[in-house]
């Protein structure tokens, strides 16, 4: 009996690099999302010596990883803690740029997309004490992301008393050779006990067990609890393992570039609203440009059955999410469907479903017909085989032995490849002005801020018109100074804390509002601030008109003054907006 030969496993014992706040581990352990890569992959840790962190962690501190001839990497998360408006940016050589905001990753280990290039340069902005984030390491590959594949292989309604027709469909599981496998449910049959799961199931499907994210069917909760099928999975009492925690038996994992999502319909009765939000807060953290779930009930079938509306929660969810595929079993046979929405109606942003009960059980009949009916057989014994990429997928009904039946599909990810085309928008400022402690103005071609300047604090007022960002979906914002005279100082940004104008602005008038981004200009010539989230935010709200438009005030305690040019001057302060169409 051929067994798959073990692909190399990541690195068992990665070294780690604390930034941010020294002690970041939670009272329980976070959760971990594994991660499985393509072929020609490499994973290496993150040592203390390749990145620079500070107890608390500023903007203009940016951190890199870097590997050289890389065409993507992929960076690891132990941890990551944002509080507030606090978000981190990674951007990388190549283009990609990808934003954690909000609490979807407290608490939890992954990995996050594919980020082209050589580098990936990682920006905190964070204000508040708590936030922070720790490394273990980075994937990488010389393989062009475009071209990287990696392959993976189920199927649902497996073994029954003979076994004969479940071996036939293990063999192509073999010649396969996945980087991993799925199971639709009703694995070992007739009641999913251990016993004929390890007589029916562990000498044919349980040669790649390694391999293999199950999920339960009906027939596994024929045995209270379905306790034979996580002690097969697990371990005899384990509460948790491959097939996730034992009272809940559903998780998730990523392969490539693509999350699943293994869920548990059980006997087909209603979903459990803590399932529902626990996929919905999943979802939110995946990162990743393309999302598979699978569960054993259908939400359309023409088979024996024609479809569970209990499992319409979970369509919801996905919809929302752009998810792409749904795989699912309990009818025997096979059946693929165009994509669609929650409702079973043809959408060109749906979820393409696909059934594939064929792994070994006696068949059901295809009874009827669907609109979106695309391709059906029910006298076929087989698996599917799904070839991912970062961008899309091929999927190949593969019959068993002596049999002739297939299926090709393919299909473009919801999400292309996770980063939208994005355009600029740049403003020149219409008003700027230095005000000063003593109760003086400047309004010259020069700006200024100083913390000491003849026994006066100088600082800079700025403002744009940003009435053509309206309507706009705002990604990134950064201000733009062409600076004269530089300063080893850190001078800091704030939302103006009232309405001026460069006639009647005062230093007593105009008091500093939020932090909304930092800079060092120790060079002379452009000097961009990027704005943090809290930052990002405060000019949606000036688009939206949700706030009042009051500007932003460059101040600093350092006595090295910065000067730079006004809209008098030659060049005005630039206000530089990133949006997706």
């Amino acid at each position: 009996m051929t067994a798959i030969a073990p692909r190399a496993p990541l690195c068992a014992a990665l070294a780690t690099a604390l930034i941010g706040a020294a002690a970041l581990a939670p009272a329980h352990a976070a959760q971990r999302t594994l991660q499985l890569s393509e072929d020609a992959t490499h994973s290496k840790p993150v040592s203390a010596a390749s990145v620079r962190g500070t107890p608390l962690a500023k903007a203009g501190a940016a951190d890199r990883v870097c590997e050289i001839g890389a065409k993507w990497l992929r960076v690891g998360f132990k941890q990551l803690k944002l509080s507030g408006y606090d978000s981190l940016v990674l951007t990388s050589s190549g283009g990609d740029k990808l934003v954690f905001e909000g609490k979807h990753w407290n608490d939890r280990s992954f990995t996050t997309r594919a980020l082209r290039g050589e580098c990936v340069d990682i920006q905190p902005y964070f204000s508040q004490p708590d936030s922070a984030f720790q490394l273990d390491r980075y994937d990488y590959s010389a393989v062009a992301l475009d071209k990287a594949t990696v392959v993976v292989a189920g199927a649902g309604d497996i073994c029954d008393t003979s076994g004969n027709a479940c071996q036939g469909t293990s063999d192509l599981i073999v010649s396969i050779n996945p980087t991993a496998v799925f199971t639709a449910g009703d694995n070992a049959y007739n009641s999913g006990t251990l016993t004929e799961y390890n007589n029916r199931y562990a000498p044919t499907w349980g040669r790649f067990k390694a391999l293999t994210s199950p999920s339960p069917g009906n027939h596994d909760y024929s045995t209270t609890g379905a306790k034979g099928y996580f002690d097969y999975f697990n371990g005899s009492g384990n509460q948790t393992g491959p097939a996730g925690d034992r009272s809940k038996g559903y998780y998730s994992w990523d392969v490539g570039d693509w999350h699943f999502i293994a869920l548990n319909t059980m006997s087909g009765g209603t979903v459990a609203q803590t399932q529902i939000d626990w996929l919905k807060s999943d979802l939110a953290a995946n990162t990743k440009p393309c999302t598979a779930a699978y569960f054993h009930h259908p939400l359309l079938s023409r088979g024996s059955y024609s479809g569970y509306s209990q499992v319409k929660p979970f369509w919801d969810a996905l919809y929302a999410a752009k998810a792409d595929l749904v795989l699912v079993g309990h009818d025997h046979n096979y059946q693929r469907y165009a994509k669609m929405d929650p409702n079973k109606a043809a959408a060109s942003d749906g979820i393409r479903q696909v059934l594939v009960g064929t792994g070994g059980r006696a068949f059901y009949g295809i009874s009827g017909s669907h609109a979106l009916l695309e391709a059906s057989n029910d006298s076929t014994f087989g698996v599917l085989k799904l070839t991912l990429t970062a961008t899309g997928y091929t999927g190949d009904f593969v019959p068993r032995a002596g049999s002739s039946y297939t299926d090709r599909f393919t299909g473009t990810c919801n999400k292309g490849n996770g980063n939208p085309p994005t355009q600029t928008l740049t403003l020149n400022s219409v008003r700027d002005v230095t005000v000063k402690s003593g109760g003086s103005r400047d309004n010259g071609a020069t700006l200024y801020a100083d913390g000491s300047d003849g026994g006066q604090v100088l600082r800079g007022l700025m403002g744009w018109d940003v009435s053509s960002a309206a309507g706009k979906t705002l990604t990134a914002a950064q201000v733009k100074l062409q600076v004269s005279d530089r300063s080893g100082g850190t001078y800091d940004l704030y939302a103006a804390g009232a309405a001026w104008t460069e006639s009647n602005a005062s230093y007593s008038g105009v008091g500093l509002g939020t932090k909304i981004g930092s800079v060092v200009p120790n060079a002379t010539g452009a000097q961009t601030i990027a704005l943090n989230a809290a930052g990002l935010q405060l000019v949606k709200n000036w688009a939206s008109g949700a706030v009042a438009n009051n500007g932003v005030v460059l101040a600093s305690s350092s006595s090295d003054g910065v000067d730079w040019s006004s809209r008098e001057g030659t060049n005005a302060p630039q206000l530089i907006l990133t949006y997706t169409p």
